[in-house]
């Protein structure tokens, strides 16, 4: 199959040799339709005059030798009186009121033709008058004017050769520019295949409809460009996702594992010895008991997280006072970080707010930063502020944007089983008071802090 160029090139070339041939076949034409109708009128004129005179011999051979012409006396009968080219081999007794030329000049008094003659073997433009006593006959022969209508059409030929090479030289020049934009267009739809969108068709100038086309591309180009940034996007994003799924399953898992191995192996242990003194008894039973209130806490903290996120928990506002809050929350975690110190440096501040919501806020900050740290950690708040503060490792500022999302754990922390949905909880909690949770951290110190003006009833 021919590409769109060479077909164009192709049916250009054969529709401008057929229009040369039919220019040149109506030129011929033409040239000597007109060449013999000017010899006619040239011979009827002659005819007109040479009548008017004394029709003798030397007056009808000086007609024939001033206007380059055969003439031809009839009589009525149709018997040759004179010809000034009179051949051998034509019969005295021929009659010639049966030539064309003759029939019309009896008709309308001058008739013409174009024909062959047999005596002559050529071919004559014959003009014919009647008169009175016969018919006067002016020919030339055919031969003459020939070459006049060849020179003429020759010259109508060359110009016409001369267009033709012209117009071939365009015609390429186009097809060649076609050509280069149809690659063009196959290169940038071959890149578009490959993901390569950076096309840039701007040079495509054949033609209207290519360069629409070559727009057209481009903005299928940008539109794919976009979406696959997009796709690239998603994709990366997809994978942190499964990543931290991955994460967020071996963490629970981490979490989950070791209190119901503890359980299991206490359990064992009071199965296979009955016998075990009373002592040990409680020991064991009191292990059990603090893993599956643990595992509990866990489960109680992701249902939470769960139904803050899907907007199914409503505040139950009330007045109280924040210090006894932050009290209740400590004596809870002092019961699992016995060796580790908490300062309260708190005054009474009344607040309308979720009394158990707010406690869990106090909970999460302060075990956060018990992780965080092996030094103290301070608990401050007034009318105005709320401040945890740890003197541990520090938060990295890349992860102080991601801290508060749901599942995200830092990296570089010295505790690797926490679930991760802590600070998610504290700063939904927050914003359901509206309230905003701040984090700024250093090498020195972590602040966790929220203003409380807004909540405060004085």
């Amino acid at each position: 199959m021919l590409k769109l160029h060479q077909q164009f090139f192709r049916i250009s070339l054969v529709f401008i040799v057929i229009a040369s041939l039919i220019a040149t076949i109506f030129s011929y034409l033409f040239v000597k339709n007109s060449r013999v109708d000017a010899t006619v009128d040239k011979l009827s004129a002659v005819v007109r005059i040479a009548s008017e005179g004394n029709l003798d011999k030397s007056y009808l051979d000086k007609i024939s030798k001033l206007s380059d012409s055969r003439v031809t006396y009839i009589d009525k009968s149709g018997e040759l009186i004179y010809d000034s080219l009179r051949s051998k081999n034509q019969k005295p007794n021929d009659n010639l009121l049966n030539r064309v030329e003759i029939m019309k000049a009896q008709k309308s008094g001058l008739g013409s033709s174009l024909r062959y003659s047999k005596n002559f073997k050529r071919d004559f433009i014959y003009v014919a008058k009647r008169l009175k006593s016969g018919y006067l006959r002016v020919s030339k022969p055919l031969d003459e004017i020939k070459w006049s209508i060849y020179r003429v059409v020759f010259e109508i030929v060359v110009i016409l050769a001369m267009f033709l090479v012209v117009l071939i030289y365009f015609t390429n020049k186009l097809s060649l520019k076609i050509s280069k934009d149809t690659k063009a267009i196959d290169e940038a739809l071959n890149s578009m295949l490959k993901k390569d969108f950076s096309i840039y068709l701007s040079n495509i100038n054949c033609c209207k409809e290519f360069a629409k086309v070559a727009k057209n591309i481009e903005k299928v180009a940008k539109r794919l460009k976009k979406r696959e940034k997009q796709k690239s996007r998603y994709t990366k994003r997809l994978k942190e996702i499964t990543k931290r799924q991955g994460d967020i399953i071996s963490a629970i898992s981490h979490e989950f594992k070791n209190p119901v191995a503890a359980i299991v192996g206490y359990s064992q242990t009071l199965k296979d010895t009955p016998n075990l003194n009373e002592s040990l008894k409680s020991k064991f039973l009191s292990k059990i008991e603090s893993n599956a209130v643990k595992i509990s806490n866990m489960i109680d903290t992701l249902s939470l997280s769960i139904k803050l996120e899907s907007n199914s928990i409503s505040l139950n506002v009330t007045n109280f006072n924040l210090q006894d809050v932050v009290n209740e929350a400590v004596d809870t975690l002092k019961q699992k970080y016995k060796d580790r110190d908490i300062v309260i440096e708190c005054s009474d501040v009344k607040v309308d707010a979720d009394r158990n919501m707010m406690e869990n806020v106090f909970i999460n900050l302060i075990e956060n930063a018990l992780k965080y740290s092996e030094d103290e950690v301070i608990v401050r708040c007034n009318k105005e502020i709320v401040e945890v503060v740890d003197y541990g490792i520090g938060i990295d500022s890349s992860d102080i944007k991601k801290i508060k999302d749901k599942f995200y754990r830092a990296d570089g922390i010295s505790w690797n089983n926490s679930i991760g949905v802590g600070l998610y909880i504290v700063d939904y909690i927050l914003k359901l008071h509206n309230l905003e949770l701040y984090i700024k951290s250093d090498e020195k110190e972590t602040l966790f802090s929220f203003e409380i003006d807004k909540i405060v009833n004085s």
